[in-house]
């Protein structure tokens, strides 16, 4: 018996998963996609998530959310500010 269901009906999830990446341009693939999630669907907040990327005993995947307002400071674009993320969500060590 199910004792909760969380879902994120105004907010989405994006995940992406490093760990099966075969080649490093993947990041930037990744990025672009992510982005152009993004400009077709109007949302005012975005959950990003790597799943090969956890940390804590119990294993979490941390979550970054990112408002579509975001652009990493005065001088930069939400563009760098995705791609910066996603290397904020990458395991350390790759």
């Amino acid at each position: 018996m199910k004792r909760i269901e969380v879902s994120h009906p105004d907010i989405p999830l994006i995940t992406f998963d490093s760990g099966k990446w075969k080649e490093d341009h993947e990041h930037e693939d990744t990025a672009v996609e992510i982005i152009k999630f993004i400009k077709e669907h109007k949302y005012d907040g975005y959950f990003i998530q790597n799943k090969s990327y956890s940390f804590g005993d119990t294993m979490t995947h941390p979550i970054i959310m990112v408002n579509r307002n975001d652009h990493g400071g005065l001088d930069g674009s939400l563009e760098d500010f995705i791609r910066d993320v996603i290397y904020d969500l990458m395991p350390k060590g790759l």
